[in-house]
């Protein structure tokens, strides 16, 4: 499920533009949080796309939404022009939703060359960074509400992640190591194996010139308190995935910082929120958490 603010990102339709078209056409119906929020799934994601390149090829809003709500929208033609702005490719072909489908689509198929070409484009859509919170991570998502509705095979699930895996790591080499900034530490709490994010995030502040040492999933407590001493690290960051993640990643934080009460302990992910007094908590989008870190650590 996709926040409205990932969902205008996903295909490059205003934030006040998806409310009108929803209060006015009704050519989406977004579920609601308990907080009230709206939250739209990848049909409606489709949805918004298919009526956006309607608009653009000179389609009324109306005739637009009707046609999205009733299945006529043609698929080719003069009609319907490929999709003017938002996330694409330089030479203009594709957008952001389609290069979902086609990474969701090649993961059903267990199609490892598909997978590795929806990457290739999604990768091409801008900055690593926007490209990771506007695209890769709503991707992900959807991946994992087709295993879980069981539209996608465990073993495609994996070898989709897998994939991911090995582009984020060819990303974070790539970043090279720039030991003049200040040495952080990133990684996963006790029991924790969603690494992506945290991945993700270490490439980031790399990108920015910090010294990264990633140390992966699943760490060990031990093993934190030997990264920050051989790393001689000023900055700690947790990621927290999962809330069943959160009491070892607390217990973490606290040991740390009983060890080192001048470190910098920060978390991030889901379920980050504050793990114990004196840490801090950084933004779920991996560029706004880099930005703050790089604030944090001047």
């Amino acid at each position: 499920m996709f926040t409205i603010k990932q969902a205008s990102k996903l295909t490059g339709v205003p934030e006040a533009t998806l409310r009108t078209w929803e209060r006015r056409y009704s050519v989406v119906a977004p579920e609601r949080t308990e907080a009230g929020y709206r939250i739209y799934g990848s049909e409606a994601i489709a949805a918004i796309a298919a009526m956006r390149k309607l608009v653009d090829a000179g389609w009324s809003p109306a005739e637009a939404a009707k046609a999205v709500r009733e299945g006529t929208v043609p698929t080719a033609g003069p009609e319907l022009p490929p999709l003017q702005g938002g996330l694409r490719l330089p030479d203009g072909q594709g957008n952001a939703a389609t290069y979902m489908e086609q990474f969701l689509a090649a993961a059903t198929r267990m199609d490892i060359g598909g997978i590795e070409r929806s990457l290739d484009r999604g990768f091409s859509l801008g900055s690593f960074e926007h490209v990771v919170d506007a695209w890769l991570f709503p991707t992900l998502i959807a991946l994992g509400e087709g295993w879980a509705r069981g539209e996608i095979d465990v073993a495609g699930e994996h070898l989709a992640s897998h994939a991911v895996l090995r582009r984020l790591s060819a990303a974070f080499d790539a970043a090279g190591s720039r030991s003049r900034g200040p040495a952080v530490v990133v990684g996963l709490p006790p029991g924790s194996h969603h690494e992506l994010g945290a991945l993700a995030f270490g490439t980031a502040i790399r990108r920015r010139g910090h010294d990264v040492l990633y140390l992966g999933a699943n760490v060990p407590s031990t093993s934190w308190e030997a990264a920050v001493l051989g790393h001689t690290a000023r900055a700690v960051v947790l990621s927290v995935v999962t809330a069943a993640d959160r009491p070892s990643a607390a217990a973490t934080a606290q040991t740390l910082l009983a060890l080192h009460p001048d470190l910098l302990i920060a978390s991030g992910g889901g379920f980050g929120g504050s793990l114990a007094r004196g840490t801090h908590t950084l933004p779920m989008s991996i560029a706004d958490a880099a930005n703050e870190l790089d604030a944090l650590l001047p």
